[in-house]
């Protein structure tokens, strides 16, 4: 993680080296919301048809509910989170189409969490719901620093006009998936690796190693050099 950090850091850093010896140097902000959540960029045009953007958006999302397995009854909680620290290089292959590639550390990450909280039928007795146990299912992106690469509409930062609006199509590739499970009582054989739970659920999800982000950008220049 800390490799991935120092990586994200030299890539921002050397974006904006550049632009020391550019002209015509415009910077801006710009609010965004996506698939990924809602945030905001910090944006330089250094070249008529390039732009650099660091920034950040963050989602969350987290739902209770009752779940029923083979007669046991469960509370669940289950958190979707995802976002990212990004940064990104724009270039214009018209003055309103471009394409972005970047780097990001990706915050991607889904979590149940379980409790038993009736009992299991088990001939004339019940086994107390204490006895089933708990569980956890955590799922997180192969990769905590994922490549980004997407097309666009619009301006990510205006040329003549102080607000631009662009919209945005792309995808992290995240690797794929890996899933930590955890669990007690009677249900302690899920998170056994020996009945590989853990691998099955890994083969099913393995193919989505790419993350979709569909985003809307509205920037405001507020310097130009």
């Amino acid at each position: 993680m800390k490799k991935s950090i120092f990586t994200l850091t030299m890539a921002i850093l050397l974006t904006f080296a550049g632009t020391l010896y550019a002209q015509n140097i415009s910077l801006g902000i710009a609010a965004k919301a996506s698939t990924t959540g809602l945030g905001g960029d910090v944006v330089v045009r250094f070249h008529e048809r390039m732009t650099a953007r660091v920034g950040y958006d963050k989602l969350a999302y987290n739902r209770s509910f009752l779940f029923e397995e083979s007669g046991i009854e469960y509370d669940v909680n289950a958190a979707i989170n995802a976002g990212a620290i990004l940064a990104l290089y724009d270039f214009y292959l018209s003055d309103i189409v471009f394409v972005s590639a970047g780097l990001g550390i990706n915050n991607f990450n889904i979590n149940a969490k379980g409790v038993a909280v009736s009992g299991l039928p088990w001939g004339d007795i019940t086994i107390p719901a204490e006895r089933v146990g708990n569980f956890e299912f955590d799922v997180k992106p192969g990769l905590s620093a994922t490549p980004y690469l997407g097309i666009g509409f619009g301006r990510t930062l205006g040329k003549e006009k102080s607000l631009a609006f662009a919209f945005e199509l792309g995808s992290y590739y995240q690797g794929e998936p890996k899933v930590t499970i955890e669990s007690s009582g009677l249900i302690a054989p899920t998170s056994n690796p020996d009945f590989g739970q853990k691998d099955l659920l890994e083969g099913q999800i393995s193919q989505y190693y790419l993350f979709p982000v569909l985003k809307f950008n509205l920037s405001y220049r507020i310097l130009s050099l």
